[in-house]
């Protein structure tokens, strides 16, 4: 799908519209539909935006933002521009009022070149000197101010009055936020994954909630598995297994276009549906975190590819309130691990892995059969038994 598509598809529907007042449109009148408020530039020293920063009055993160991606060779090309007078493009925030009433800037673009110089200004990464090569560090703490260069004061009082514009806006809705956001990364490679966390929708805001929840806490699976969290990933992953499970019991397979379809629906995941996919994840945490149940992923060292984490989400999906017990449920997440690498060396989600992994688990609901009704019943996998460690 181009940019362009991309573009195109976003939805509309984040202005508040009377569409009684509008029933005919006369497409030979021109007329502004739809704008967002008139945004309004200021601009604020590198040391008010550090500080703002620290005291939590930018928010670098919101659901939709890309992971820091710049490398620290790039954040010290940011630091010498600001140092010689060269342009940085304007930072855009969205301006939300917190708890308290008090304003709270959103960063909707510019992430990268303000992680930069919060960075820079706290002493983990350097200016080099363009003649010279030499590094120097704005900050250096006291077990490194022998190794290190230190600014003097008036170079830091220099770099501390540089002036950033930042172009805010007020009273946008969470989709005209998203919309904002996907508009100015046009020009941008967006992974897939961060194409759809930037999609705003009630799904996507669910999703978000349930990564922050199950994902991304300080106790979430990434404390425990291993597989990739950069750049959205974290928020694809659920997303793809979520689709499975919703159009379940059609064996469906997840791909960027039909996922990002789904995901644009209006309407509110069911009740039900949540609390069987909290139930699910909830599953996850624990086979995850105890001891005797973690050999899945202690036994296979391999890291959790997307694919792998889908379908471990559907299997638990299926198996949910039925005769299973977590030692039972680890075993066939176990086996459909095996089964999956025991036949396929690059483990990518395509038609191929995906009709293996719905085979499996369609096993396992044979399986679940033929213990319900004491009959024989055939696993989802041919392979030997592990057993915890």
């Amino acid at each position: 799908m181009s940019e362009k598509e991309d573009h195109d598809e976003l939805v509309d529907d984040y202005m508040d519209v009377d569409e009684e007042a509008e029933t005919v449109i006369d497409p030979n009148v021109f007329k502004i539909r739809q704008s967002l408020e008139q945004p309004y530039a200021q601009a604020f020293t590198t040391a008010q935006l550090h500080a703002q920063i620290h005291e939590g009055q930018i928010d670098l993160n919101p659901p939709y933002q890309r992971d820091v991606v710049w490398s620290t060779s790039k954040q010290m090309e940011i630091i010498d521009s600001l140092f010689h007078n060269f342009y940085v493009p304007p930072v855009i925030f969205a301006l939300v009022k917190d708890d308290d009433g008090e304003d709270t800037r959103v960063c909707v673009d510019g992430k990268q070149r303000l992680t930069s110089i919060q960075k820079f200004f706290d002493g983990q990464i350097a200016y080099r000197d363009p003649t010279t090569r030499k590094l120097w560090y704005y900050t250096c703490s006291e077990t490194n101010k022998s190794s290190r260069n230190e600014i003097p004061p008036e170079g830091k009082k220099l770099f501390a009055e540089k002036l950033m514009t930042c172009v805010e806006y007020r009273n946008l809705t969470a989709g005209a936020e998203r919309d904002v956001f996907q508009r100015v990364q046009l020009g941008v490679a967006l992974t897939a994954a961060e194409k759809l966390q930037a999609i705003s929708s009630p799904w996507a805001t669910w999703i978000n909630k349930l990564e922050s929840r199950y994902i991304s806490a300080d106790d979430g699976l990434t404390d425990v598995l291993k597989f990739d969290t950069k750049r959205g990933r974290n928020f694809q992953n659920l997303a793809h297994f979520i689709y499975c499970c919703d159009g379940f019991p059609e064996q469906l397979v997840p791909t960027q276009t039909k996922v990002e379809k789904w995901m644009y629906r209006a309407d509110e995941p069911r009740r039900e549906f949540q609390e069987a996919i909290n139930n699910v994840l909830s599953t996850l945490w624990h086979l995850a975190h105890e001891p005797k149940l973690n050999f899945p992923f202690s036994k296979i060292k391999i890291r959790i590819a997307p694919v792998e984490f889908c379908y471990m989400g559907v299997l638990l999906y299926v198996m949910r309130g039925k005769g299973f017990k977590d030692d039972e449920r680890a075993q066939n997440i176990y086996d459909l691990r095996t089964e999956l690498r025991s036949h396929e060396q690059d483990i990518r989600s395509n038609a191929r892995i995906a009709r293996r992994c719905w085979d499996f688990i369609e096993g396992v609901s044979d399986q679940e059969f033929a213990m319900k009704y004491n009959v024989p019943g055939k696993r989802g996998s041919k392979k030997g038994k592990a057993k915890a460690a």
